[in-house]
């Protein structure tokens, strides 16, 4: 569910810096490809709980950088062209920073994993954005059963 939930934080997130209010956001495209009400209400409260802790949901840029990174040739391998086209993607939204890639990269390098895929990326991807490796207490972890509501 959490990679649902990260396609629809993309989704809003993009929409956002395409100059969007969350007023002006047709999220009947997100029901109509199938996406739950409470998959959405959770992408939802992961952007609110951010702002309401005065967190930066986009990360910053450092203007100062003016390279890329690009893969090495073992990443490459290991990595699908989709699985690598969606971290860039995040990337260049700012909703991961440089940091968050290399961290990223590092975990799936590390990981022993053959061959990684969308879905994988995804799920490494949720588990760095919802934090929850470094989270001791589960009350503050965002998680929501299917048959939960967010008012």
């Amino acid at each position: 569910m959490q990679d649902k939930i990260i396609e629809i934080i993309v989704y809003i997130l993009n929409e956002v810096k395409e100059s969007k209010k969350l007023n002006d956001i047709d999220f009947s495209f997100l029901v109509n490809r199938g996406y739950s009400d409470t998959e959405i209400n959770t992408a939802f409260a992961w952007i609110y709980s951010k702002l309401d802790q005065g967190e930066k949901i986009f990360k910053e840029e450092n203007k100062n950088v003016k390279s890329k990174r690009f893969l090495h040739n073992a990443e490459k391998s290991i990595l699908s062209t989709e699985a690598s086209g969606y971290l860039i993607m995040l990337r260049e939204l700012n909703l991961l920073s440089d940091a968050d890639e290399e961290l990223i990269l590092e975990r799936i390098m590390f990981s022993g994993m053959q061959k990684v895929d969308l879905k994988v990326m995804k799920n490494f991807i949720a588990s760095l954005i919802f934090d929850f490796e470094n989270k001791s207490d589960i009350l503050e972890r965002l998680v929501i059963q299917n048959n939960d509501t967010i008012h």
